[in-house]
């Protein structure tokens, strides 16, 4: 597989969601929706399994069976600002790193490795998105309720990505190391809803995508999540502050001159943010 096309993969699969539209969860006194509370901060982490297939320079290499990558939980954060009634930014970072060992002879950048060797891959990156409200409710149903908002999700991911595989050759047993990192822009659309399900409990849900076909190859992305909000302090009139469960899946599928990726990365997501 082509550098940028393990690149592209790997920018596309760090964990850490964002939510596209961070006003006060609670209305004025009039029962009409309050933007007062413009910014939030929130630590985040996703404990998650990594499945699928990479097919590389011939070689294909199941990461689920045939590597002994386990379960990772990783920890990020993500800040976001609301402009206006319509509009909002979203700032938020994580380093994904996940390694094991190979239980089969595996090439790569043109060496072969025998079994056993360790195989690890890592990537940070930030994440800045522009969110537009598309459709809201007017006023709440009653008092400390609001009932849905629609929005539309514009943004890119910079990744820095790195592989690295240790081991010894299948001919010579020599030991051999071969790295390589790079960073990428990847951008993304996508829409994020949610209503307040009960007086300090939100559900939310969200989907990025992005599907390109270029320079003979064919690359498909998504990204969805779903989450519960709960807030902690309700008769706090200063700041809000919440802890929010949820479920993440990302899918990526590759495929370049013979060579394919299709990666899979699901499990609960997790959080506690502050809103002022």
């Amino acid at each position: 597989m082509k550098k940028m096309a393990l690149v592209m993969v790997l920018a596309l699969l760090i964990p850490v969601s964002g939510f596209a539209w961070d006003k006060s969860y609670q209305p004025d006194n009039a029962g009409k929706i309050n933007f007062n509370k413009v910014t939030s901060i929130e630590l985040l982490g996703w404990k998650n399994s990594l499945e699928g297939n990479i097919l590389v320079d011939g070689t294909p290499l199941d990461l689920d069976s045939e590597t002994t990558m386990g379960d990772e939980t990783r920890a990020g954060f993500r800040i976001s600002h609301v402009l206006n009634h319509r509009a909002s930014l979203e700032f938020s970072y994580m380093k994904n790193d996940n390694s094991g060992t190979t239980t089969k002879t595996f090439q790569f950048e043109n060496e072969n490795y025998k079994a056993g060797a360790n195989i690890r891959l890592q990537n940070s990156w930030f994440d800045l998105a522009y969110n537009h409200n598309l459709t809201r409710s007017k006023q709440a149903d009653r008092q400390s309720r609001e009932v849905f908002y629609l929005d539309g999700i514009f943004g890119v991911k910079f990744s820095n990505a790195e592989i690295s595989v240790k081991g010894n050759d299948t001919v010579t047993n020599a030991y051999v190391d071969e790295k390589w990192d790079e960073s990428f822009p990847v951008p993304y659309i996508g829409l994020a809803a949610g209503g307040q399900i009960g007086d300090n409990l939100w559900l939310k849900g969200y989907l990025k995508y992005i599907k390109v076909n270029a320079g003979g190859g064919d690359a498909m992305h998504n990204d969805y999540g779903i989450n519960l909000a709960l807030r902690v302090n309700p008769n706090n009139k200063d700041t809000e502050w919440f802890v929010d469960l949820g479920y993440r899946g990302v899918k990526y599928d590759l495929e370049k001159d013979g060579d394919k990726a299709d990666l899979r990365y699901t499990g609960p997501t997790f959080g506690i943010f502050a809103r002022f």
